[in-house]
């Protein structure tokens, strides 16, 4: 009785394609955010310092 996992492929390429309609600054954004989920330490704390930065500069 193992459900079956979903099926993820449908909902990845709907994913990517509403990714890149994003603007270019929010993108670049959400790749820093990810990579400081990711990173600890010194390296995120720099990361988080980063996308705080960018976040308030004017587009």
């Amino acid at each position: 009785m193992n459900p079956e996992p979903p099926k993820n492929e449908k909902t990845f390429t709907k994913d990517m394609k509403t990714f890149e309609q994003l603007p270019a600054k929010t993108k670049e954004l959400e790749l820093l955010m990810d990579r400081a989920e990711k990173a600890t330490g010194k390296e995120g704390l720099a990361l988080n310092k980063l996308i705080r930065d960018k976040s308030t500069q004017p587009l």
